[in-house]
């Protein structure tokens, strides 16, 4: 691979520039960025929608590269960057993306628009509360650069990612519009944060936030690498230790402080541990640490900044159990190696068999049917909150209601639903489960199903081909299969 940055370590150097940037030499790195976008759905794995054109902002923070929000260049089919020093639109290739903090990482190749756009190198640390800041981009309501000036009222560990996923996130009073997301905002000639959020005016007065630093460069440093999986986790849930009877039932005296464990699936830890440390950070008794001086945020924090190294990696921690303490080290892993999870950029595996499409089941698709089959006895339940790594496994789901076909008389299939096996042959992933059908010689094929109200579903597998192949003529279906199971499906 290319190296993604030109070198994290040359990024670094450009970091520390010899002066501080001008206003002028600030303005040229912020970029205006267009979009054609063709969006996907877990239900209509095989198609995307028709093009629409979206915009944001970003900026230079490397010779050739450019940082911006996931969300404005996600599923994305053209990237065009422009600035007022550029004649035309240069075009732009996503080397890097990660949803969970909302980050994406851009390529230029045009030798111009390289000379003519200088990189800003990235705060160190957190900005202190109260200084100021100014936001640029290319929001709504006009063409040219846009400044707006705020201070930072408040830094914590809360909602950065698509899918709720925490980060240190910094927000601001300073003005965020559509069009702003991606655009940096400076502070003493660095850049402070990038903007990806803002609370609606009807709701709150110049309420916007940015993604700090701190997130960014793990990002960076992710992509370099060519894995960019998010920050890490522990499958924990905890509760405070504030009730003055809590604190009586486990004899917790004053100079005690931290969280009481309420469980964790794998260990280490115990409930009614008394969770103390974390990653180096004590814990006090509402949850939070403390971090950069005096600042308070929870102590997800702690465990979101872990670094690990190493296959299995693991997080310092220290608990009171049966009051005596007790060093631990917390198995650590990120939510993109969970049993139920989402594709990068929104590309779905997917089969078609007859009426039928499968595809690997993802939080995406739950959100979708409203995860009706949560309370049906699926399987499914214990790992939507499960954060451990799945070790290969994943649930195979029906991905759209049965496409019309005369073999699906009588027969309902209802998005989200899992499969259980297929003419009794289990399976520990999409790939094998592809492989179980492409081998079938029975005369019948027989789906049952994980959840409570589904039905089994029968064909004849002499009738399959047929079926398929009008199927997809009906519906406008490409390919049978997605290409990550092609080979598979065709016996290469």
């Amino acid at each position: 691979m290319l190296s993604i940055l030109t070198s994290w370590v040359v990024l670094g150097s450009l970091c520390v520039q010899s002066s501080p940037p001008t206003d002028a030499d600030l303005r040229k790195s912020v970029v205006n960025i267009s979009v054609k976008q063709e969006l996907r759905s877990p239900i209509t794995p095989w198609k995307r929608d028709s093009p629409q054109g979206i915009g944001g902002s970003g900026v230079v923070i490397a010779p050739g590269r450019v940082l911006t929000n996931a969300h404005v260049v996600t599923e994305s089919t053209e990237i065009l960057v422009e600035t007022p020093e550029t004649p035309l639109a240069v075009s732009a290739e996503l080397l890097a993306i990660d949803l969970t903090r909302d980050l994406a990482l851009l390529k230029i190749d045009d030798a111009d628009f390289i000379a003519k756009h200088a990189a800003v190198g990235l705060l160190e640390g957190l900005p202190k509360d109260g200084s100021k800041v100014t936001v640029m981009g290319y929001p709504m309501g006009g063409d040219a650069l846009s400044t707006t000036s705020g201070v930072v009222s408040r830094i914590e560990w809360a909602g950065v990612g698509n899918h709720g996923e925490n980060g240190m996130r910094i927000q601001v009073d300073a003005a965020v519009n559509h069009g702003n997301s991606g655009g940096p905002a400076f502070g003493e000639g660095k850049i402070v944060g990038l903007a990806f959020s803002g609370l609606d005016q009807s709701e709150a007065d110049n309420i916007s936030y940015l993604i700090a630093t701190e997130e960014i460069r793990r990002f960076l440093d992710q992509a370099e690498t060519g894995q960019v999986d998010g920050n890490t986790v522990t499958n924990v849930s905890v509760q405070t230790l504030e009730n003055p009877a809590l604190r009586a039932k486990l004899s917790a005296g004053s100079d005690v402080a931290g969280l009481v464990v309420i469980g964790q699936d794998g260990g280490p830890l115990m409930p009614w541990d008394i969770l103390t440390k974390v990653n180096g950070y004590a814990v006090d008794n509402k949850g939070q640490i403390t971090i950069e001086g005096e600042r308070k945020v929870s102590f997800d924090c702690a465990v979101g900044r872990f670094v690990g190294q190493g296959p299995s990696p693991a997080i310092p921690a220290s608990v009171i159990r049966y009051g005596k303490p007790l060093d631990v080290a917390l198995p650590a892993f990120t939510r993109a190696t969970r049993t139920i999870t989402n594709p990068v950029d929104a590309v779905y595996p997917y089969l078609l068999y007859g009426p039928l499409v499968f595809s690997p089941l993802s939080m995406d698709l739950i959100g979708m049917v409203d995860g009706w089959m949560i309370g049906q006895q699926s399987p499914i339940t214990p790992f939507i909150e499960d954060d451990r790594p799945s070790d290969g496994r994943e649930f195979v789901a029906v991905a759209s209601p049965l496409l019309s076909s005369p073999m699906a008389r009588g027969y309902e299939a209802i998005p989200g639903q899992t499969v259980k096996c297929v003419n009794g042959k289990t399976f520990k992933d999409f790939a094998e489960f592809v492989g179980i059908l492409r081998d079938l010689t029975d005369e019948f094929v027989v789906f049952e199903f994980n959840e409570r109200p589904c039905e089994r579903i029968v064909f004849k597998r002499a009738d399959v081909d047929a079926a398929t192949e009008k199927v997809m003529d009906s519906n406008g279906i490409r390919r049978q299969c997605s290409k990550d199971v092609q080979s598979i499906w065709e016996g290469k």
